[in-house]
């Protein structure tokens, strides 16, 4: 009689483990598909992002390349295969984004994903060991991340990618196959389009402390300002300008901020690989300065030589001031890139491609009428 008991009791309790097990089935049927199209979403807004700022800033992704290179001594790379370079990785991460969002190529998208992700944990955890390079230009100037925190954001990263992968087909899609093209198309060629853009008429977003509307003044005084003013503090910020006079290695910084009235201020971090097309227009708003009575400072990180190359080759004759390269490539992404200050503020800001253009009886600048009322 007891082995019955125990016999029914025993099949009773298998039965209740079927059943729990089956219920947990159930809930992990329910619940997978949201936890894929989650990690899908997550995935989707990081690469979009990242796309997008790196293109918003070509040059700074193309610095921040060179300066990976430079840590694995590979220094003989051309400024040109870098910026071409940091075109591309902004389309691949910013296209990878859109078919991620949009539940293009699911199958296809998920392993180009998290092969992506593979790699860059790998190259951050080689950041998070060695320091070699202290900010790995992941989400450019908008977000600046510790190395550390750059590899702990990549392993979740990896994490959802394989995710993905595994489940792939659970993921919603949001426009169909014969329609995506209307989507992805415009969006991805669109990206290339405004990296372009960006290098030619500057970043149209500035994160950097040099933006448009930046009372330099205020910042160097008050530098807890920044995270206000730049959005966080950058790790170049105006208190690191430091100005020198070539000629006499006198410190004029404060004199050039301080500096009343308009000043221009031409931004030429290497005049070895300057642009020289640039020169003519330089020339004649030099001229146009002088005449005003508007201040002209040449800032550069190149040696004596160099200044003399391009002194005799552009008929420059303005002189030239001595400041970090890296600050000056900070403070506008163009070789050379020309500020308009006024009474430490800046008013507004040109590439090498888009210099102002002054008329035939240097009255005014075409572009800053503003800052001259």
């Amino acid at each position: 009689m007891n082995d019955k008991i125990d016999n029914a009791k025993a099949k009773t309790d298998v039965s209740d483990g079927r059943r729990a097990k089956s219920g947990r089935r159930a809930v992990m049927k329910k619940a997978l598909p949201w936890v894929v199209n989650i990690c899908r979403l997550l995935l989707a807004v990081t690469f979009l992002f990242s796309g997008f700022v790196k293109a918003n800033d070509p040059l700074g992704t193309s610095y921040k390349l060179q300066d990976y290179y430079a840590a694995v001594g590979l220094n003989g790379f051309s400024g040109w295969v870098t910026l071409v370079e940091s075109v591309a990785l902004s389309f691949i991460e910013f296209s990878l984004g859109v078919c991620l969002l949009m539940g293009l190529n699911r199958r296809f998208v998920a392993i180009c994903t998290t092969a992506f992700m593979a790699v860059m944990t790998v190259v951050t955890l080689w950041l998070a060991v060695s320091n070699a390079v202290t900010d790995c230009g992941c989400f450019g100037d908008a977000l600046i991340l510790s190395n550390t925190q750059t590899f702990v954001k990549n392993l979740i990263l990896l994490g959802a990618s394989l995710v993905v992968l595994k489940w792939s087909r659970l993921q919603k899609r949001f426009i169909t196959e014969n329609n995506a093209w209307l989507v992805s198309t415009p969006a991805m060629v669109g990206i290339v389009f405004y990296a372009f853009y960006c290098i030619y008429h500057l970043p149209v977003i500035d994160f950097r402390p040099y933006h448009v509307g930046a009372d330099l003044v205020k910042l160097r005084e008050e530098p807890e300002l920044g995270s206000k003013m730049t959005y966080k503090l950058h790790e170049l910020d105006v208190m690191d300008l430091y100005i020198l006079d070539a000629e006499t290695e006198e410190d004029v910084t404060d004199s050039i901020l301080y500096r009343e009235g308009e000043t221009f201020l031409l931004v030429a971090p290497d005049l070895t690989t300057a642009d020289e097309g640039c020169a003519g227009s330089i020339n004649m708003i030099y001229d146009y300065a002088l005449q005003k009575g508007y201040g002209f400072f040449c800032l550069t990180a190149s040696d004596a030589e160099a200044q003399s190359h391009w002194t005799d080759y552009t008929g420059a004759e303005y002189r030239y001031y001595l400041a970090d390269e890296r600050t000056l490539k900070t403070m506008v992404r163009a070789n050379p890139g020309l500020i308009l200050l006024k009474d430490g503020k800046v008013v507004e800001k040109w590439s090498n491609w888009m210099m102002p253009e002054v008329d035939a009886n240097i009255k005014a600048l075409a572009l800053g009428r503003e800052a001259q009322k």
